[in-house]
């Protein structure tokens, strides 16, 4: 395998406002009309078509207009805006203003502008006798840190590579170098920091992250111990917070990039189960999605609740039959809006939908939706 899916299902919300909850202090966005507005002023749009998403059809029969291949739609129209001319079942990696992308084809990572008529070229190519499939961009979009495994001597077909070697790769000029070789791990980058010179990554395993790595660009490597039980692992847009979720699946690990040490727990309320959580771009704060509610924390454990998501009646009849309510979230790449996902066991997808984080207005997204969140312009 050697591209990364980042598609995610439907889901259909329909979104109030709710009372303060946990035990930080916490502010509530609302989504009605905001008494500082006049009624003869326009109410804000939740939808920016200077954005949009990149649909991957990948069968002939997929509900999506055009050939088989990878196009661009804007928030508001369902419909594609223009076609990237790439078969690519994977997905994409988005840079993180969403103007570009990076995409496997065979052992080639290439690069692609996400515009009409755009022309990929390839940065980089893994040879025969390695793998790669992980990476990560760098802060500033100006690089890319890939995770090359040596396929030769694995001991089992499931145990871990003969190494893990992490490549840095340079956008503009494609300029190569290693800079970190880890003996017999599966090791996946987070982050680059080329101001600081920093890469963070983390050890996967089947019992989640393992171990945890800070590394300079000249090779030196900081480990630490990590998990057990982080299966989600992600570095905020600046490098400089790390978050991990999963068993138990009511906690944020939240920790600095220099020490997993330092790091602290975040809890929700009462035990609830946490659907999904990611960093809001160019800030400290974490969209956190419930089964019936999305927030926003910080790494100190504040709360801001932007809005209630009842469950309708289907949701009842999914637990009785043994189902539960599953989800996930992304942000659009300026961090002002996020778009909700969730399906329920045993029933169809329902409908997507985007938030404005700063009124906690609504708007439906109709047809597919799926991240990344990607730069088009008007």
């Amino acid at each position: 395998m050697r591209a990364l899916s980042r598609g995610l299902g439907q889901a259909l919300l329909a979104l109030v406002v709710a009372g303060a909850c946990g035990s930080a202090p916490s502010t509530v966005v609302t989504n009605s009309a905001s008494a500082s507005r006049t009624a003869s002023s326009p109410a804000p749009k939740v939808l920016d078509d200077s954005f949009g998403f990149v649909l991957n059809k990948v069968y002939d029969n997929y509900p999506i207009p055009g050939p088989v291949g990878l196009k661009v739609r804007r928030e508001s129209d369902p419909q594609p805006a223009f076609e990237l001319g790439i078969e690519n079942p994977g997905g994409i990696y988005a840079s993180p203003d969403g103007r570009q992308a990076v995409y496997w084809s065979n052992s080639e990572l290439r690069l692609i502008d996400i515009a009409p008529n755009a022309k990929p070229h390839t940065l980089f190519a893994v040879p025969a006798n390695e793998g790669a499939l992980y990476l990560a961009w760098s802060g500033d979009g100006t690089g890319i840190v890939i995770a090359v495994n040596g396929t030769a001597g694995a001991v089992a077909p499931d145990g871990p590579p003969a190494y893990t070697a992490l490549r840095a790769v340079d956008v503009a000029g494609g300029q190569q170098r290693e800079i970190v070789r880890v003996q017999n791990a599966s090791v996946l980058p987070l982050s680059w920091d080329r101001q600081s010179h920093l890469i963070t990554a983390y050890q996967a395993s089947s019992s989640g992250a393992r171990s945890y790595y800070v590394i300079d660009e000249a090779g030196t490597l900081i480990r630490s111990d990590a998990g057990p039980g982080l299966y989600t692992v992600e570095a905020s847009a600046d490098g400089q917070q790390v978050l991990g979720h999963g068993d138990p699946d009511d906690v944020l690990r939240v920790w600095p990039r220099a020490s997993y040490a330092a790091g602290i727990e975040l809890r929700s309320t009462g035990g609830e189960r946490i659907l999904d959580a990611h960093w809001r771009p160019g800030t400290a704060e974490i969209g956190v999605l419930f089964e019936n509610r999305i927030e926003l924390w910080d790494a100190s454990g504040a709360h801001r609740i932007l809005a209630v998501l009842p469950l309708p009646s289907t949701a009842s009849a999914s637990r009785q039959r043994g189902g539960s309510v599953r989800g996930g979230l992304f942000f659009r790449v300026d961090g002002r809006a996020l778009f909700i996902n969730r399906q329920i066991d045993f029933y169809p997808d329902l409908g997507a939908v985007a938030v404005d984080l700063a009124t906690g207005r609504t708007a439906p997204l109709l047809g597919l939706a799926p991240a990344p969140s990607v730069f088009i312009g008007r």
